[in-house]
Formats: C-alpha cells, sequence, structure tokens
C-alpha cells in the first residue's frame, strides 16, 4: 500500500514658517506706535502639487512585474521542494488492509521529520521484502515490547489492547494464526493493519516481524482527501 502593505509612510511638511516667524517676532515687546504700522503679510504656504507620474515611469514599472512574478514563483516551488523532502508528503492509499480506517483512493500526509513513533500511531514505510514498496499500517509494538496475539485478541506487555479501530469484518484472503509471542528488538516496530484479516504485515513478514526504524518514511498526521473526510490524527 501506498498515502500565506506597507503601510502607506505619511510625511507632514511645514513651509513658509520662517517669514511668519519673522513678523511675528517683530511685534514682541514693542510699543504700539500712535496709528497702527499697517500689517505685513504673511507668506502664504506653499502648496504641494500632484503631478502625473512620467510614461517612461510607468514603463519601467510594467518591465518588473514579470520579475517580481517570476521570484516569487521560484520561491514557492523552493519552499514546496524544501517541505516535500524534509518535513511532509502526501501519499495515495491504495488497497483495504487499513479498513474502516482508510479507504482505497484516499490521501494523506506524512510527517517526515520531527515526530515521535508511540504505539497506535499509522505510519508508513518501505517493504523490507521490496524497499521499493511503501505501506502503511498502526504501530502496535515500539522497541522494548512484548506482543502477543491470539485469534483477535493482542497484549502490549501483558495488557490487552481495546482496538476500536479494527475492522469488524472478515476476510479470507489471510488466515489468523494461533498465538504469537514477539519481543519487540532495538530501533524495530511491530505494526499491523486494522483490516486484521486482509493485512500482510508483522505477523507474516518473511525477514522477521520487526520493522526497522530506517525503514520508515514518516508518520500520517493528516487525511485531506476526500475533502469531507477531512480528519488530523
Amino acid at each position: 500500500m501506498e498515502a500565506a502593505s506597507d503601510p502607506s509612510k505619511h510625511e507632514l511638511q511645514l513651509l513658509g514658517l520662517s517669514s511668519a516667524a519673522g513678523a511675528l517676532g517683530a511685534l514682541d515687546a514693542t510699543p504700539l506706535p500712535s496709528e497702527a504700522a499697517p500689517a505685513e503679510p504673511i507668506a502664504a504656504a506653499e502648496e504641494t502639487e500632484v503631478g502625473a507620474e512620467p510614461a517612461t515611469s510607468r514603463r519601467r514599472q510594467a518591465r518588473n512585474i514579470p520579475v517580481e512574478v517570476m521570484i516569487l514563483v521560484l520561491t514557492a516551488l523552493l519552499l514546496a521542494l524544501t517541505l516535500k523532502t524534509y518535513v511532509a508528503d502526501a501519499y495515495e492509499i491504495k488497497g483495504s488492509s487499513m479498513l474502516p480506517t482508510f479507504h482505497d483512493g484516499e490521501k494523506v500526509v506524512v510527517l517526515k521529520s520531527f515526530y515521535e513513533v508511540q504505539r497506535g500511531d499509522v505510519i508508513i514505510f518501505s517493504s523490507t521484502e521490496d524497499p521499493s514498496k511503501d505501506l502503511i499500517k498502526r504501530v502496535i509494538g515500539i522497541p522494548g515490547d512484548r506482543v502477543e496475539i491470539e485469534g483477535d485478541r493482542v497484549w502490549v506487555n501483558g495488557t490487552l489492547l481495546e482496538e476500536s479501530y479494527v475492522y469488524e469484518g472478515r476476510s479470507s484472503a489471510w488466515s489468523d494464526p494461533k498465538k504469537i509471542c514477539v519481543d519487540v528488538g532495538p530501533n524495530e516496530y511491530f505494526v499491523m493493519g486494522d483490516n486484521r484479516g486482509d493485512s500482510y504485515d508483522s505477523r507474516r513478514f518473511k525477514t522477521g516481524p520487526g520493522v526497522p526504524a530506517e525503514n520508515l518514511k514518516g508518520k500520517v498526521i493528516v487525511r485531506w482527501w476526500p475533502l469531507e473526510g477531512l480528519q488530523a490524527y
């Protein structure tokens, strides 16, 4: 199986105040004459005019637009490539071994870095038998655990698991073994599909039950398709 203005700068400019201040300074502490002298007019404030932008400037800006768009596109592509390579990736589910949790054709996002694998997590890993094939399963046992299976019941370190995610239907594709007892090795994981009767997993791997940590591709964190089934894990 395979799984986002610059505020405008405002300037305030006071013009012609020096001439006004000079006129007002002449009145300071000066006795009034018998006949009032005509007041000198205060220089009028200059008006700021807004003119049309030159055509050459507009053409220069128009030529810059494609360059800016190209830079944005390249930046977005670089970011997407970095995320896909180091952080997360998308997978499409193929098959039925993870029913009812995941169905054939659904798509999930897998976290490839900054995660810790715990019991109950759904992971994607490369097959120990065919490294070109990616599988999706649920983690049942982590390093150091003892996993015991008898029929439909699973114990981990002596505790019976309550598995509400297990598919209630049955499939004849695989017959469940009578009893399994496995001590999970260092840096290994014991995994099973939720559709226990139709899952090729740690119970049947020919290379041994443990999935090496180096084979892990990541942990499923979101089902994003179909949209009505959007769910985080």
